[in-house]
């Protein structure tokens, strides 16, 4: 039952205490009990009597549904047979074949395996075999432990020819041609600073009957420092060009030595 609101009136001096009560004006144990009445009333009303809505509350995004229990969604948590049917395409696996994967144990050892496990051959890299090496080796122009260099099976084998050269800024090299074989050798000085880092070309010739099949980079260093180095670079033309790094300087001795390349050129008279 709902609560009956009462008026209350004011106190009239002029009238009966029994007209006061029936005019409202005086607490009665009748009206202190329908107030009771009506507090208790309103206090067990689960009927939402304030009209309270889910946006009041802060549950406005909340759907009206039922709710799984603590025991059904601890279940569901600990279910591990994939119960919301999950596929390896949605897990971005569909390109992964359903077989057993190595072992991190297995596949460490196979990694630093160094006994060519898979069976690599030289032709599939791109490379010789010893068999190969050994032949090519067998014709190429080989130093032994002093330096000599001995010239068999070519054209114009035995014959000997040197020529003194310029290599650039007053520095000379001597070069001996031993059949189709041109060495080179030098210790001494330049007579002027050659320019430093930066190339240049044309510095010098290389003589016919000297000049090599391909370019031909020969090193020259300084011998007591390191830091003082340079690259002369012989073209088939004759050309000579000259690579000159640590800045170079009149005192400093710069060594060829040991090194050579190959001509095509007829041999020299």
């Amino acid at each position: 039952m709902s609560y009956e609101k009462q008026t209350w009136n004011k106190y009239d001096d002029l009238k009966t205490e029994e007209e006061n009560i029936v005019n409202g004006a005086v607490v009665t144990d009748n009206r202190m009990n329908h107030i009771e009445e009506g507090i208790y009333s309103h206090t067990i009303d689960i009927s939402n009597p304030h009209k309270v809505t889910a946006a009041q509350v802060g549950l406005d995004k909340v759907d009206n549904i039922k709710q799984a229990s603590k025991v059904e969604f601890d279940s569901h948590t600990n279910d591990t047979s994939n119960p919301h049917k999950v596929t390896a395409t949605q897990l971005g696996l569909d390109k992964v074949d359903n077989i057993q994967q190595a072992a991190k144990i297995d596949f460490d050892s196979h990694v630093n395996n160094k006994a060519n496990p898979h069976a690599v051959t030289a032709s599939q890299v791109g490379a010789y075999s010893k068999q190969e090496i050994d032949t090519k080796l067998s014709k190429a122009v080989m130093a032994d432990d002093s330096g000599k260099v001995t010239v068999s099976n070519t054209i114009d084998s035995g014959q000997v020819k040197t020529a003194t050269i310029n290599t650039g800024y007053g520095r000379s090299a001597v070069i001996t041609r031993i059949g189709n074989t041109v060495t080179i050798t030098s210790q001494n000085q330049h007579s002027s600073v050659p320019a430093n880092g930066s190339w240049q070309r044309g510095i010098g010739t290389l003589p016919l009957g000297f000049r090599p099949v391909a370019d031909a980079l020969i090193y020259n260093h300084d011998l007591s420092n390191a830091s003082k180095f340079s690259w002369s670079l012989f073209h088939p033309n004759g050309a000579i060009d000259l690579f000159s790094n640590g800045n170079i300087t009149t005192s400093d001795y710069i060594l060829s030595s040991g090194q050579f390349w190959i001509t095509k050129d007829d041999f020299p008279n």
